[in-house]
């Protein structure tokens, strides 16, 4: 038996933009002669990959690096029930076996990395010159983050999420994003396309994104219309003053425009008008339907890859493999009790 050895692989730089970290593997291995480590990863959590969908809900993830290093990472898991109608989607793991696999392959020559694996059979050129494929066991564990920043309106109601906090007694905005529901549904106002579940959208209480105005206060009460429930203050709330709900509906699915009733038609909908004050009571809401974008960081944890030719192995605890984004279309977020 010869003595453990470790290999330690050093940094380098590839481009004067950024540094890309080597892999650094320290693995003791009982080397047998065919058991070694021969590897410079040149990616890492910070590297941008490339999402493949294919029939039967299989995925691909992949990149290829400046160094013609091809890492694919080939799956079965449905991203969106991991995200969807989640207020804030956080992780989720997917386990290494025959049908999730991790492969690795040196290439002679560069290519798009769309071009080599967005397809159902990979190009003959550039050729592989060597390839290395997970075996059964370890983890892929998916880490989930809203995208975020300024300008960053997720709901589309025409104010940025950062202003959507809550604020304290001076007007400073305090917390985080999901600490403020003024209607107390369970979805946080960035996520909520009608604040005061009034079934007026926000975006529309504001004057629109175009115009808006956010201090609009229309009873004069201290509460911006998008955040009052009585936005004339005459003491029936806004969603019951849509009167032709049930008659342009049904009971079971009403039409929800308090915009559209204006009892003695002077143009101001009644809704915004203090001096009609008929009610029918509307306990039904519109649904909120958002659009969100989120960045997804994948590790490799545990993972043992074989070459496909001989004994060679590449073993290590973690990796970062890359990050990519995914967004969700026209999604429900349904009201928390």
């Amino acid at each position: 038996m010869k003595s453990a050895k470790c290999y330690i692989f050093e940094d380098r730089f590839k481009t004067m933009r950024r540094v890309i970290l080597l892999m650094i593997i320290a693995v003791c291995l009982s080397c047998d002669d065919g058991d070694i480590i021969v590897s410079d990863f040149n990616f890492d959590a910070d590297s941008s990959l490339n999402l493949c969908e294919f029939e039967n809900n299989r995925k691909v993830l992949h990149i290829v690096t400046e160094s013609n290093e091809a890492i694919s990472f080939t799956f079965e898991e449905n991203i969106l029930e991991n995200i969807e109608n989640i207020i804030d989607p956080v992780q989720f793991t997917v386990e290494i076996d025959g049908s999730n696999r991790i492969n690795y392959r040196r290439l002679s020559s560069s290519v798009e990395s769309n071009d080599y694996f967005c397809q159902e059979i990979p190009p003959g050129e550039p050729t592989v010159v060597e390839e290395f494929a997970s075996t059964n066991g370890g983890s892929v564990l998916f880490t989930i983050s809203r995208a975020s920043g300024e300008g960053v309106d997720t709901d589309g109601d025409g104010i940025p999420d950062l202003n959507e906090r809550a604020t304290d007694s001076e007007g400073n905005f305090i917390g985080d994003v999901f600490g403020h529901d003024t209607d107390q549904d369970g979805i946080p106002n960035f996520l909520d396309i009608d604040d005061d579940n009034d079934n007026v959208p926000t975006v529309v209480e504001i004057g629109g994104t175009d115009d808006s105005d956010i201090d609009l206060d229309t009873d004069g009460d201290g509460v911006r219309n998008y955040l009052d429930e009585d936005d004339d203050g005459d003491g029936v709330l806004t969603r019951n003053e849509d009167l032709n709900a049930f008659e342009e509906g049904t009971p079971e699915e009403p039409v929800l425009n308090p915009r559209d009733d204006d009892s003695n038609d002077d143009g101001i909908p009644n809704y915004l008008d203090a001096s009609i004050s008929e009610e029918v009571i509307v306990d039904f809401f519109r649904d909120n339907v958002v659009s969100r974008n989120f960045n997804i960081t994948v590790v490799f944890n545990n993972i043992t890859l074989q070459n496909i030719e001989n004994e060679r192995t590449i073993r290590f605890n973690s990796q970062g493999f890359g990050t990519f984004s995914f967004p969700t279309s026209n999604e429900v977020i349904d009201f928390r009790e």
